[in-house]
């Protein structure tokens, strides 16, 4: 059976981690047959990231591999998609997981609301004396790599209008739709609701947060893609 390496779960999500829910909802839709495994550190795994694969044959790292190991396995997570939808999709998962993933980041880590809450949840397996210490630490890398790719470097209102295009952009694709590209989940479904469900269930009202919830179209999106993709995933 193939077994998925992945962070725990976290304020009602599959995993902390949006790309370990991605890849648990492809093994979903895929139809194999897998069981999860849940560790808090990722250091010993490829890349030092989850999540990762376990096969028969070997490790698979990161769930853009993960996704092209089950598609070599004969999984299709376009069904009657034309090359052109595809397309769409392919560009909508780059915006949600280059873009709108970094913003999630950047409230759970850095805004002063959110932190307190979220780093007694993800460095709940570090010993108690070095907890706060360790999640310091990670904090100060967090913060170091949001500096350097400019999301930390925005004010609040250039970073917020940066989202508020992409939210815009996937509204208008979705249009009348229950998914993004028709009227069942797809590959892009498996990447973009657990980024948009994570920043819904951020633990404070952050303005990224507020920005979401005023989109029209977002709270029956969450509503739908949390029935369809994550019922099994979440107790």
């Amino acid at each position: 059976m193939l077994k998925i390496i992945t962070f725990p779960t976290s304020f009602g999500e599959p995993s902390h981690s949006p790309f370990c829910v991605k890849a648990m909802v492809l093994l979903q839709m895929s139809g194999q047959r897998w069981e999860r495994e849940d560790v808090s550190n990722p250091a010993p795994m490829p890349h030092g990231k989850l999540p990762v694969l376990r096969t028969g044959a070997g490790l698979v790292p990161d769930s853009e591999f993960i996704q092209e190991w089950l598609v070599e396995q004969g999984a299709d997570f376009y069904p009657n998609c034309t090359d052109q939808q595809k397309a769409i999709g392919h560009s909508l998962v780059r915006l949600a997981e280059d873009n709108l993933r970094l913003a999630l980041v950047h409230d759970r880590w850095l805004d002063e609301q959110c932190w307190p809450k979220i780093w007694p949840i993800f460095f709940a397996e570090v010993p108690s004396p070095i907890r706060k210490l360790i999640a310091h630490k990670a904090r100060k890398s967090v913060k170091a790599a949001l500096l350097s790719n400019g999301v930390a470097r925005m004010s609040s209102e250039q970073r917020l209008k940066k989202v508020a295009n992409d939210l815009d952009a996937i509204g208008r694709v979705l249009g009348v739709n229950d998914f993004i590209l028709g009227g069942t989940p797809t590959g892009v479904d498996a990447s973009v609701l657990p980024i948009l469900s994570m920043i819904d269930r951020l633990p404070a009202k952050t303005e990224l947060r507020v920005l979401l919830r005023r989109c029209d179209w977002v709270e029956n999106y969450l509503q739908r893609g949390r029935d369809a993709l994550y019922s099994d995933l979440v107790g």
